[in-house]
Order: structure tokens, then C-alpha cells, then sequence
């Protein structure tokens, strides 16, 4: 086994992994479990913690979105952990020493001299994100029909670092309390962290960020939001954005329905 061969199965791991997590429907399960219903047949036809917040109450429809978050996150750092602490022995494997260590080396390790001894040497478990996306939107256990993934995209922000995470999601809050359309806020959202993770990413490469920025406040102490993490976010973004294209038609018809229960 060679390193590329390593890391292909690593990349296919995390996206199996997470693809299998994102497609436990959340909405789904509380609604037949708890309500006798399915989602996806009443309101906006859809399995996302809005659509169940219509039908079963605001505390319903918020935990099912902490729930999709959290299936998200766990999914990230499982893959981290196993990546990162699981020891394999290492024999006869060009351009690593032989011995006992991990796939790949600690988060404030990565992209330096010390991360040449391991044959993962970026952040791979974000893919696990990516997993969680598809599953959630095209749920294997729910028939392919699934929610927009807005809860998954907050998520895996929300695992990186506050600034990559919770700002844009009191951005999220801002515009949901100012134009009370939960699809208008997410798409915003959505380009909102986009935007500011690439800004990240870009002045750290070039330089304009210096010295140990690795635990500069804006980063959080075990992920490692690289480049990784921003084409990982463009993607989920991206996807979510295309899961909202009938509320994008609804919103500039001015059509679209308002949130009551935000003051």
C-alpha cells in the first residue's frame, strides 16, 4: 500500500461515514416516532427542521435543527479522531519512517515539517461534511427525500472555530429577524461564510496573517479550517443554495412564507 492509495481510502472512508450519519432523516424519525406523520407529506414537502417547526411547534422544529447539527459535527470529529490518534505500523512505505503512528498528524501539526512522517497531511475529515450533506439532502434511509441542508452547512461550521462558525450564524439570526424567511437568511448565510472563510484562508496563505496563528483566537484548538475546510464549505453552500431554488422563485415574486414566532 502506497500513500496515494492511503489517502484515497481515507477520502472514501470519511465521505461513507458521514453519508451514512447525514442519512439518518431526523424529521423524519421524530414525526413518525412521535406524531405519526411524515414531513416530507404536509407543508413544504420537506424533511428539514423548518418544515417540522410548522408542523409540530417552534421547540420541535429546533431541536430537530440542533439534532441535524449534531449529526453533522459528530461524523467530522469521529473521522478526526480515528485519523488522528487510532496508531497503524508503518513498514516499507516510500517517504514514511518506518514505525507505529497515526494516518495523519494533530490539527496544529498539519502543513509543517513534522507532518512529513504521516501519509495523510490535510484535512481530509472534512469530507466527512460533504458525507453528511448528501445524506441528509438524498437520505438512503428515507427513500432519497430528504431536507435543504442548512442545519448540516451550520454544523460544520460551527465545528471549525467561532468566527467561521457562530458569526455567520448570528448573521443568519440577523437577517432571519429582520426579513423573517428562514430560505432567505440561509442562502445569505451560506454566501456570508463563503465568503469569509476563502478571506481567511487566502490572507493565511499569503503571509498577511503571520507568527502562530495556529491558535489565534478565530481558530478553534483541534480542526484545522484549511483549504480543505473552504472548498468543503463552497460545496455545502453551494448545494444548499441549489436545494432552495423554489424559494429563490418565491422570494422574488415576493411569495415567500414569513416566520411569526421571531419578535
Amino acid at each position: 500500500m502506497n500513500i496515494f492509495l492511503i489517502n484515497i481510502l481515507s477520502v472514501l472512508f470519511c465521505l461513507i461515514v458521514g453519508y451514512l450519519i447525514g442519512s439518518i432523516s431526523t424529521s423524519v424519525w421524530v414525526g413518525k416516532v412521535f406524531f405519526h406523520q411524515d414531513p416530507r407529506n404536509y407543508g413544504s414537502h420537506n424533511a428539514g427542521g423548518t418544515n417540522a417547526g410548522r408542523l409540530w411547534g417552534k421547540k420541535v422544529g429546533f431541536c430537530i435543527i440542533v439534532l441535524d447539527m449534531l449529526k453533522t459535527i459528530i461524523p467530522i470529529y469521529l473521522c478526526w479522531v480515528l485519523l488522528t490518534f487510532v496508531p497503524f505500523k508503518f513498514s516499507g512505505i516510500e517517504g514514511i519512517p518506518d514505525g507505529t503512528r497515526a494516518l495523519m498528524p494533530k490539527a496544529l501539526d498539519l502543513y509543517t515539517e513534522a507532518a512529513q512522517a504521516y501519509p495523510i497531511r490535510w484535512g481530509v475529515y472534512w469530507l466527512a461534511g460533504v458525507g453528511v450533506a448528501l445524506g441528509h439532502c438524498f437520505p438512503l434511509f428515507a427513500n432519497f427525500r430528504g431536507g435543504k441542508g442548512a442545519a448540516c452547512f451550520m454544523g460544520t461550521t460551527v465545528a471549525s472555530s467561532w468566527m467561521l462558525g457562530f458569526i455567520p450564524d448570528f448573521f443568519y439570526l440577523g437577517i432571519l429577524k429582520w426579513k423573517k424567511m428562514v430560505s432567505l437568511s440561509a442562502i445569505l448565510q451560506g454566501a456570508f461564510s463563503t465568503l469569509v472563510t476563502w478571506t481567511w484562508v487566502i490572507l493565511v496563505a499569503t503571509g498577511v496573517i503571520q507568527g502562530d496563528w495556529r491558535v489565534f483566537p478565530m481558530y478553534g484548538p483541534s480542526l484545522f479550517p484549511d483549504i480543505t475546510y473552504a472548498c468543503v464549505v463552497t460545496f455545502m453552500a453551494s448545494l444548499m443554495i441549489l436545494r432552495h431554488h423554489e424559494n429563490i422563485g418565491r422570494i422574488v415574486n415576493g411569495t415567500e412564507r414569513k416566520i411569526t414566532w421571531m419578535k
